[in-house]
């Protein structure tokens, strides 16, 4: 080390001192990321998080114990995984079949779950970090107290709209269409349906399918938080028939006259057919029972033959006036 002339700065050799300093804070750095890049054998714990909807008691519970999980990781996951043990945040969540759940025979509201049942999905929940060699513990507690439980059923909140000249030509099919929920009294015994998020879908021409959240409550576990939606969507043409209306189950001695004595068809139906329909491929009628015990003198018009391929139709008028006259002159 020397110096320059009085006032001159500190020199060492080679370069200067803040060169010195930086290498070797480099060579540091890249001594510590080449040392915790190494794959290095560890026992990793962590608390357990079931949801399993089992009957009449809560969905939700975690283990009493940490879960035991031999494996190999990378310096950087074992340091992070050290520190969320000592936060508390090292966690896993699954969802268990309620089968795999055994009730304990010493604890009431405990039940025990083997571990062979999580060893694939530890693997699968640690991919990219955790190579895992071994579940060491071969059984896993939880407290799952019973709780009000009742069904209801899923309500579909949805915003769809077609495009011209295609419509839906069933329900909107979902699955579940009921859920359990769970919680306390006061809640649980209040709610009849629960409902989804919002399904958007504008002026569509095919098909449509996917998945809707449902709607938390606060308070309520459910055995699903979301459904599974399917629509099916189909082209129309619209189109009209004139059709004489028959007259059912009148009796011997007596004779009916209906007023008007044809219907009109309004109907929609699949687009592209080979077959265009006709006033045979469709049967109305009035039956005489119905008729005759009206007091306003109306017959109620009914579609009892609707060919494959109509989609929706309508009855020009409903109502048909009727006139009924007896052999024995006992005309109503």
């Amino acid at each position: 080390m020397e110096t320059d002339k009085p006032g001159g700065k500190l020199r060492i050799r080679g370069g200067n001192l803040v060169a010195f300093l930086l290498s070797l804070l480099l060579s540091l750095i890249v001594w510590g990321v080449m040392e915790f890049s190494d794959r290095y054998r560890y026992v990793f714990h962590y608390t357990v998080q079931i949801y399993s909807p089992l009957e009449g008691r809560v969905f939700t519970s975690t283990s009493r114990d940490m879960l035991a999980v031999r494996g190999a990781s990378s310096g950087f996951f074992l340091l992070r995984h050290k520190y969320s043990v000592k936060n508390g945040t090292n966690v896993l969540s699954f969802r268990i079949d309620p089968s795999l759940l055994q009730p304990s025979d010493r604890e009431e509201d405990v039940f025990w779950l083997p571990t062979s049942a999580l060893a694939d999905k530890v693997s699968e929940s640690m991919a990219g970090k955790l190579v895992v060699e071994e579940v060491v513990d071969d059984t896993l507690f939880f407290l799952m107290p019973r709780n009000m439980q009742k069904k209801v059923p899923v309500c579909i909140s949805s915003d769809i709209t077609y495009s011209d000249q295609y419509m839906p030509v069933e329900r909107l099919i979902v699955r579940p269409d009921s859920v359990l929920i769970t919680g306390d009294e006061d809640i649980v015994s209040t709610i009849d349906s629960v409902f989804t998020e919002k399904i958007y879908a504008k002026n569509i021409k095919d098909n449509i399918q996917g998945e809707a959240a449902i709607l938390p409550i606060n308070g309520v576990e459910m055995s699903a938080e979301q459904i599974v939606y399917r629509l099916k969507v189909e082209r129309y043409i619209e189109n009209e028939l004139s059709i004489p209306i028959q007259m059912l189950n009148v009796p011997p001695d007596a004779r009916m006259v209906l007023f008007p004595s044809a219907v009109k068809v309004l109907f929609r139906e699949e687009y592209g057919k080979n077959k265009e329909l006709t006033e045979d491929d469709f049967n109305a009628c009035v039956d005489y029972n119905q008729a005759a015990a009206s007091s306003s003198g109306k017959a109620k018009i009914k579609l009892n033959k609707v060919p494959a391929g109509v989609l929706r139709y309508s009855l020009v008028p409903e109502f048909a006036d009727r006139v009924i006259f007896m052999s024995k002159k006992d005309e109503r």
